[in-house]
């Protein structure tokens, strides 16, 4: 087994070496094009492909919750190949260099469809079904090694929390960074605004390139750790019984379970919510696109102070329990804006209150989901010792990472879906302008919308409770290794 990454300015006191703050930078400079990926598939996919290109609802939907569970496979497949791989690069950056240009010819693609397929309900969804395929599989090609090297980059309980902070910064800032100018620069830029096609076709562009360039940084800039990590032995069985036999191993650890169930249910309501974001903020906030980008700013303040926070709480409270504060927290805080305003007493849409309000409402909620979801990548990242106390050495990095994104993916699709129902359900109209939509409708999404997201949520934040791993477990796993 490869000796720990050494970075001799920064040792802990524990006896494990800790990352750097230059390996923390470009490992978390990984997450970016994920961020970029999930902001443009969950806030602006659907209502591009419905409400611009006209696709009905359900189809552009079942299109991409089909695409999320084919990808959500895959990411079991890249994990595990991946583990397993040896060459002179390693285990894991073969498969990085291989997915930067697919990923980003495929992303921008994605967002400017032919004409010839453009107003053929049937040629439009496969075309969409396609190409979020492709996608979802070559950045997974990319995402799942890149995250698998964090536990490998530091041993130390909570430095590891501090390094996925890094990751999650990148991660939502290059989302959040998309969406305000997405919002407030892209999709103006015809003066459709969100109903525009212009705006879209930009993102596709914009985004294509920012993805490239942060997978060739994260990719470079972690290879010299290469020679540290550890290596598997030849003649692994690539076959897909040994597949599902490493995955059922890991379902008799307590903490993995623990964890998948909870990203299963997490995804679910993600998928939900992220999707119904943008029909939420134009049709019961009734919020131009300009203000639309002002609200998702405030998340550029909620990463730097999550950032802080929450490794320094996760250090006092323990992981576990962070993460379950955090969570609960924001589940009781989320649904108050929308009671308020639904029961009449949230400022009119004309007071100077208004936009304050929202933003604060937001800027609050992001913050404890934030934090909550740095602390639980933390915990993730310690099942892998946990695992490998159980298997005398064998490290799964690839596959409880994949583990776990597919948890997310495969029902984060159903979330998806779930949002094309609703907006079945609720009789919304396709193509529709905000002041045409019947006050009943608007009602009518909500009041099946919110109780499903809430429901979701909560179902997630119970199954953690199940989970095992503290600090001293954790050391005790290390020590029997003699890491």
């Amino acid at each position: 087994m490869a000796a720990p990454v050494r970075d001799p300015d920064v040792a802990s006191p524990d006896g494990f070496d800790r990352s750097s703050a230059a390996t923390k930078l470009v490992y978390g400079s990984g997450a970016t094009p994920f961020g970029i990926k999930d902001t443009a598939f969950n806030y602006f996919l659907l209502i591009y492909y419905n409400q611009v290109l006209g696709l009905d609802p359900f189809l552009a939907g079942l299109a991409l919750a089909i695409a999320v569970v084919l990808d959500a496979i895959s990411d079991v497949a890249v994990g595990y190949v991946s583990d397993h791989w040896r060459s002179r690069w390693g285990r894991r950056h073969p498969f990085m260099y291989a997915a930067t240009v697919p990923v980003a010819l495929s992303f921008y693609l994605l967002w400017n469809p032919p004409s010839a397929v453009v107003g053929g309900e049937g040629a439009l969804f496969s075309y969409l079904l396609v190409m979020a395929i492709l996608v979802r599989s070559f950045l997974t090609l990319f995402e799942v090694p890149n995250s698998a090297m964090g536990p490998e980059l530091t041993k130390d309980y909570d430095d590891r929390t501090r390094l996925m902070a890094f990751r999650y910064v990148f991660g939502w800032l290059g989302g959040l960074s998309m969406a305000v100018l997405t919002y407030m620069v892209l999709l103006p830029s015809d003066g459709a605004g969100q109903l525009g096609a212009r705006g879209y076709q930009l993102l596709g562009m914009v985004g294509s390139g920012s993805m490239l360039v942060m997978m060739l940084f994260s990719a470079l800039g972690t290879h010299r750790h290469v020679p540290d990590f550890y290596q598997p032995t030849a003649g692994a069985d690539p076959h897909l019984r040994s597949v599902l036999g490493e995955v059922a191993e890991m379902f008799r650890n307590r903490s993995f379970v623990s964890v998948f169930v909870s990203a299963l249910l997490f995804g679910a309501a993600a998928g939900l919510g992220q999707a119904m974001s943008i029909y939420v903020a134009t049709f019961f906030w009734s919020l131009e696109s300009a203000e639309i980008g002002l609200i998702p700013m405030l998340g550029l303040v909620a990463v730097p102070i999550s950032f802080v926070m929450a490794p320094r709480l996760a250090e006092r409270w323990g992981k576990k329990e962070a993460t379950m504060r955090f969570f609960l927290f924001a589940i009781a805080f989320l649904p108050i804006a929308f009671i308020a305003k639904l029961a009449g007493v949230f400022p009119d849409r004309d007071s100077v209150l208004y936009l304050p309000v929202l933003m604060s409402n937001y800027l609050i909620e992001t913050t404890a989901i934030i934090s909550m979801q740095i602390v639980f990548a933390s915990m993730n990242a310690d099942v892998v010792e946990d695992r490998s106390a159980e298997t005398s050495g064998r490290r799964d990095e690839g596959l409880i990472f994949a583990a776990r994104n597919f948890s997310k993916k495969a029902v984060s699709g159903l979330g998806v879906l779930l949002a094309g129902a609703i907006l079945w359900v609720a009789g919304f109209p396709d193509q529709a302008e905000p002041g045409d939509v019947a006050p009943g409708a608007v009602t009518a999404l909500i009041a099946i919308y919110l109780p499903v997201l809430l429901a979701l949520y909560l179902a997630s934040w119970r199954a953690l409770r199940t989970y095992d791993i503290d600090r001293a477990k954790h050391m005790s796993n290390l020590r029997q290794q003699a890491v």
